[in-house]
C-alpha cells in the first residue's frame, strides 16, 4: 500500500463484507501526543478469537473466491503502524461487530502519508450506498486548538428522502463537503 488512505480503504471493504449497516471512522491528529490515528467500527457479524487471529496472519483469508489465499491488508497495517512506534489493536464479538484501531507516531520518519483521504472518504459512501457512514476526522494542534470534521450519511439520506445518495447532484454535494471538511481541518497531505 502506498498510502494510509488506502489501507483505510481496505479495513472499510472488510467491514462491508460483514454484513454492517453501519460503518463509524474516526481518523485523527494529535500533534500534542504526536499521535495519527484511525478506528473503524462496524456492526457487523463480528468474527470468532480464533478467526480474529486469524485476519492479523498474513497467510490467512476469508475471500473464499480468490485463487491467491493470503490477505495481506491488516497485517500491513498492524505492521505499519507497529514500525512507526505505533499499536494496532483488533477487537470483535460475532453477531454484534468489529472495532479496529491503529496509531502511528506522526513525526515518525517511516510513517506513510495520508494520502488522498478524501477521495477514500467519497468512494466508499458511494461505492456502498446502502450501508450508513459516521465519519469523524479531527487535528489536534501543538497549541492545543482542535479542528473537527463529521458527516453522518444517515441524516443525509433522511434529508434526501426518495432521492438516493449515488444521484450526481448529491455525489458533488458530498465531495464538496468533504473536500471543505478535511481542508479546514488542515489534514497534512490534502
Amino acid at each position: 500500500m502506498q498510502d494510509l488512505s488506502l489501507h483505510l480503504m481496505d479495513i472499510i471493504e472488510n467491514s462491508a463484507r460483514a454484513q454492517c449497516g453501519l460503518i463509524c471512522i474516526t481518523i485523527g491528529i494529535d500533534e500534542v501526543k504526536n499521535i495519527m490515528s484511525f478506528e473503524v467500527v462496524d456492526d457487523g457479524v463480528g468474527m470468532d478469537e480464533e478467526t480474529l487471529y486469524s485476519a492479523q496472519n498474513p497467510f490467512y483469508t476469508s475471500k473464499s473466491e480468490r485463487k491467491k489465499k493470503i490477505g495481506l491488508g491488516i497485517p500491513l497495517f498492524k505492521e505499519n503502524a507497529e514500525r512507526c512506534n505505533g499499536v494496532f489493536k483488533m477487537e470483535s464479538t460475532l453477531n454484534k461487530g468489529t472495532r479496529l484501531y491503529a496509531e502511528f507516531e506522526y513525526n515518525h520518519i517511516d510513517r506513510m502519508p495520508l494520502g488522498t483521504i478524501n477521495d477514500t472518504l467519497l468512494s466508499s459512501i458511494i461505492g456502498h450506498s446502502e450501508l450508513d457512514f459516521f465519519i469523524k476526522v479531527f487535528h489536534i494542534f501543538k497549541d492545543k486548538q482542535t479542528k473537527e470534521f463529521t458527516l453522518d450519511t444517515k441524516e443525509i439520506k433522511s434529508e434526501l428522502g426518495d432521492i438516493p445518495i449515488t444521484w450526481p447532484d448529491v455525489i458533488m454535494y458530498l465531495k464538496d463537503t468533504i473536500n471543505e471538511g478535511i481542508k479546514n481541518i488542515e489534514l497534512e497531505e490534502f
